[in-house]
């Protein structure tokens, strides 16, 4: 007599022993090996084909069978369950018999289960749901991800991000948004993977979890991982089911849980990368990072209330930019303001920003709201090489490069990136698209406060390194911005120190341009930790590109710091070089009596030091003051100074720079064959030794000198070859003077398009350098167009052509002429 299988789904749904088959009527089931021969006999396989399929030998099958082992290894249960194919069901039955020996329950011939068995249970584990603000662009990456899955196997999403940047938060919010399309159930676990206070979650117990959730008893619970693994795996195949599996170690802490078909959905939450998980199990990476500004008022605004908030926004500001856009500092920030509602925001503010350690306004009794607690927990997993050059980063102001870190570390390139790497994977450091390496502001707020207090000798160490790295850097691209011009005498760098080669000016001009804001915080660094000689030395290294590149303000600060190092080291070399650096700035900030007092001080310690360069290239910065101030015969006084002493000195190539400065002085004077002759002459010798900012000022005087003489394509010849040097070096300001000068010259040939497009050009880049001659060019413009108005109307055009007359003939009138600045060349200031 057979029973005949009923349809597939029936037949899983109440435990049928196998789809396709019949099963013959036999005595009651008992025991393990009672079940054992009637799957066998229902797949029609003897003895030796169901060994030879479960990989065991075919006397121990029958010792089974015949009940000589009523409690067979859980190995062996789960080979001769595979090689069955039993479905979830019958697994659970089979399991619980080959561990008690028999059944405790009434035999019956459905071992399995009947359809009068109790359905399984629908975990709901998720977490209570919470408001999300600024996470659109996360949460729309994630429905992308679950509309276009298409995969058999599993699908995986990694939210990854450092700690207290949100990624639980959001993990359960669009789990709740979606958990509608996993009727199975949704399954949270909590992987402990960086908690200081108790180990992680091992795969097998939060298995044992998510089997004790869907109903498996703890009888029929296998005991090892293994076991407990490949029956959740069987429980999990047919169903839709949503698993989270937060705060994961690694990716070995989560590949054992990847579990389920195609129904399933497992969103996994790390602080680290989980580079093996994207890699070797295809899994999706939504990465999550600081809030915007907005977004931080608004998390802010939700968890104290509007009316709270809007009473002082300003102090709402500085609260919000304190927590750098991270949930959970902004939380603990929401906290202190609701708990102590009589406290003015601006208190709170200045708690939060108080000098010190940044952690303390974040602390928290509450180990997993407490900011400092959180990052301990990714710092204890480093490796020892990687914590140390985690505590060193704490130092480096701004984004760090490879180079920059291993010097910090003080060790080699190669060496270098297997620690940035582990920080990064660690999400300790967010690597950028310029080849950098960026610490949020409350992690390298950690990481100082950590070498701050462990770590004194490597961190005097790391930083004279550091400084070393960066002043030898500058150095070396200052020679290739400005190759003749004098540099001081710096100490062999510190052992461990990494020095970047630059390839060429372009690439030093790159170079500062990236790394601007961390030099000037360096100068300040290296003031503030003692460094007195690195400070003003760097500071004088970046001069040339400061102030071609028009940054003179910061040129201006960063030698005041300079001069307040030195002058606490008692170094006189530092303070001449800072007086002389800080007097280039006025005088291209057009500050002619605040050059010429620190001038005159720098030139009174260059005397003492009996430094004779430094009293040359003093005496020509007080003549570009004295010409500012329209007193041409000092200025052509200190210029004879100047080429007097580089004369003695036998620098021929800086004697050249001052006679073009001093062609210019005669020019402005009215003496224009004796200036051409200067001119000229300084052109040639500044041509010979390849002094190309100086050859550029030569052109730009040489085109005013012919057009003094109305010479106008000549002169629009120089000028020409003054702006391509110009743009060559990237000197801002006198490509504007060029321009200035074209449009000036194409003016009186009459060509008003080119001139207006000139000037045009020059007003760009003088409005960018929020520079005073931008007005005079304006007035131009304004004139120029004037005569284009009354030449549609048949009027005689006078107003740009009238005005740049009235102007020239003031200018001359004040011994300065057109938008004449102090240059490297014509008008250095030294």
């Amino acid at each position: 007599m057979c029973v005949h299988v009923r349809s597939e789904r029936h037949r899983q749904s109440s435990g049928d022993i196998l789809p396709g088959r019949c099963l013959e009527a036999e005595a009651p089931i008992h025991t393990i090996g009672d079940a054992l021969r009637a799957h066998r006999r229902a797949m029609s396989l003897s003895q030796e084909e169901l060994a030879e399929r479960a990989g065991m030998s075919v006397r121990n099958l029958r010792a089974i069978e015949v009940g000589q082992v009523r409690t067979p290894r859980q190995r062996t249960v789960r080979l001769l369950a595979e090689a069955l194919g039993l479905t979830p069901a019958q697994r659970l039955r089979f399991y619980a018999l080959a561990r008690c020996g028999e059944a405790t329950s009434a035999p019956t011939t459905s071992w399995a289960g009947s359809e009068a068995a109790p359905a399984r249970p629908v975990p709901a584990q998720l977490p209570a749901d919470v408001n999300l603000v600024g996470r659109g662009d996360p949460l729309a990456q994630l429905d992308r991800i679950l509309a276009g899955r298409r995969s058999r196997a599993v699908t995986t999403i990694a939210i990854i991000g450092p700690a207290g940047i949100g990624k639980t938060s959001l993990a359960v919010h669009w789990a709740h948004r979606v958990r509608h399309r996993f009727p199975g159930g949704q399954l949270f676990v909590d992987l402990r993977g960086f908690d200081p206070r108790q180990p992680p979650l091992a795969a097998g117990l939060a298995s044992a979890a998510f089997l004790d959730a869907l109903g498996v008893p703890a009888p029929s619970m296998p005991a090892d991982d293994i076991g407990r693994t490949g029956l959740l795996r069987s429980l999990l195949i047919n169903r839709r089911m949503l698993l989270v599996l937060d705060n994961a170690q690694d990716s070995e802490q989560v590949r054992p849980l990847l579990l389920g078909g195609a129904g399933c959905l497992v969103l996994v939450t790390s602080r680290d990368r989980l580079v093996g998980l994207v890699a070797g199990n295809s899994a999706h990476s939504v990465e999550l990072g600081p809030l915007t500004a907005e977004a931080s008022r608004q998390l802010l605004a939700g968890r104290t209330g509007p009316p709270r908030t809007a009473a002082d926004s300003a102090a709402v500001d500085v609260i919000t930019e304190a927590c750098g856009g991270l949930p959970l500092a902004l939380t603990v920030a929401a906290a202190r303001i609701t708990s102590r509602a009589s406290t003015p925001l601006q208190t709170v503010a200045q708690e939060l920003t108080r000098p010190g350690n940044r952690l303390d306004g974040f602390a928290s009794r509450d180990t997993a709201t407490d900011l400092r607690s959180c990052l301990d927990g990714s710092y204890q997993l480093l490796s020892e090489p990687a914590a140390r050059l985690f505590r060193l980063l704490g130092l480096h102001p701004g984004p760090a490069t490879a180079v920059a870190a291993a010097s910090l570390a003080g060790v080699s390139l190669y060496r270098a990136y297997p620690l940035l790497t582990e920080l990064h994977q660690a999400n300790l450091l967010t690597e950028q698209g310029d080849a950098r390496y960026h610490q949020h502001d409350l992690i390298a707020a950690y990481a100082a406060d950590l070498v701050r207090r462990d770590d004194q000798p490597s961190r005097h160490a790391g930083l004279r390194r550091l400084c070393d790295h960066y002043l030898r850097t500058s150095i070396a691209g200052a020679r290739l911005l400005e190759p003749r011009r004098e540099l001081p005498v710096v100490r062999t760098p510190s052992a461990g120190t990494v020095v970047l080669a630059l390839a060429g000016a372009e690439d030093a001009r790159n170079w500062f341009v990236a790394h601007h804001s961390t030099l000037l915080a360096m100068v300040r660094l290296a003031e503030v930790h003692g460094l007195a000689t690195l400070a003003w030395q760097l500071a004088w290294a970046l001069t040339s590109f400061l102030s071609r590149g028009g940054h003179w303000a910061d040129q201006l600060a960063v030698h005041r710091v300079a001069l307040r190092a030195a002058r606490t080291d008692a170094d006189l070399l530092g303070m001449s070089y800072a007086y002389r650096g800080m007097s280039r700035a006025y005088l291209r900030l057009g500050q002619p009596d605040a050059a010429e007092d620190v001038l005159l001080r720098a030139l009174s310690l260059a005397a003492e030091l009996g430094d004779q360069i430094g009293r040359a290239r003093v005496h020509h910065g007080l003549s570009v003051a004295a010409e500012q101030r329209d007193d041409l015969r000092l200025a052509l006084d200190r210029c004879r100074r100047s080429a007097a002493i580089f004369g003695a000195l036998g620098d021929t190539c800086a004697r050249a720079e001052v006679l073009n400065g001093a062609g210019w002085l005669n020019l402005l004077a009215g003496h224009v064959p004796r200036a051409m002759r200067q001119i000229r002459t300084a052109l040639v010798l500044l041509r010979r030794f390849g002094e190309r900012h100086g050859e550029a000022s030569a052109w730009d005087s040489l085109g005013c000198a012919y057009a003094a003489l109305g010479h106008r394509e000549a002169a629009d010849n120089c000028f020409r070859r003054a702006l391509d040097l110009f743009l060559d070096l990237d000197d801002r300001y006198f490509q504007a003077e060029a321009l200035v000068h074209l449009g000036d010259n194409r003016w009186d040939t009459g060509d008003w398009a080119a001139a207006r497009k000139h000037w045009q050009r020059a007003t760009h880049i003088l409005t960018e350098l929020h520079h005073p001659k931008t007005a005079g060019v304006r007035y131009r413009l304004a004139c120029a167009d004037g005569d284009r108005l009354a030449s549609l109307y048949g009027l005689p055009g006078v107003g740009a052509r009238r005005g740049v007359r009235r102007d020239l003939r003031r200018r001359r009138r004040r011994r300065r002429w057109h938008l004449r600045q102090p240059t490297d060349g014509r008008g250095s200031s030294g």
